[in-house]
């Protein structure tokens, strides 16, 4: 289990099944490097526990010596490796964030729609093409079983994207 505070904080657990509570341990995974902003979403790679996806909420303008909005996180059972994947996001709170375990693509959550990430590319872009509104996305789900994505909007409903038709836009 993986969790985030507020404060930018971030931890996982591999005992979180513990028949006694008290028993549970946690490893704090962030540093100083990491931004002190709000923890707003935990990609997990379903092939690998050690490994998730981690996105921000807030301006770099608020952590100028911290910045970054999404980054890959692998934990090796003792310290975590991070990479900061925002390239040209542009300062702008990511408010949830999910993996398509298919294809390995990442979207994103922000204030103006989906964005999605490429596997191995560095440029984001609009997820609008799929009908995606380019409104503010507070949650993001994606169905393994049937490849579709949910989007939770600010006042327009859950919309969705069946990844499975996805053009290479």
């Amino acid at each position: 289990m993986w969790v985030g505070t507020r404060r930018g904080r971030l931890f996982i657990t591999e005992n979180a099944d513990a028949a006694n509570p008290a028993k549970v341990t946690f490893t704090r995974l962030d540093t100083p490097s990491q931004p002190r902003r709000f923890v707003s979403g935990i990609a997990l790679d379903p092939k690998d526990p050690h490994h998730a996806f981690v996105s921000f909420s807030g301006y770099n303008a608020y952590t100028p010596t911290t910045p970054g909005h999404v980054f890959e996180v692998r934990f090796n059972g003792t310290t975590a490796t991070w990479t900061d994947l925002s390239f040209d996001l542009g300062d702008q709170p990511i408010t949830a964030i999910a993996l398509d375990a298919r294809s390995g693509d990442l979207y994103a959550g922000t204030d103006f729609g989906v964005t999605r990430l490429r596997k191995g590319s560095t440029s984001w872009s609009p997820s609008s093409a799929g009908g995606l509104p380019p409104v503010a996305v507070y949650g993001l789900t994606i169905d393994p079983k049937s490849t579709v994505l949910y989007a939770a909007t600010h006042g327009r409903g859950i919309w969705k994207l069946d990844l499975s038709r996805r053009q290479d836009d």
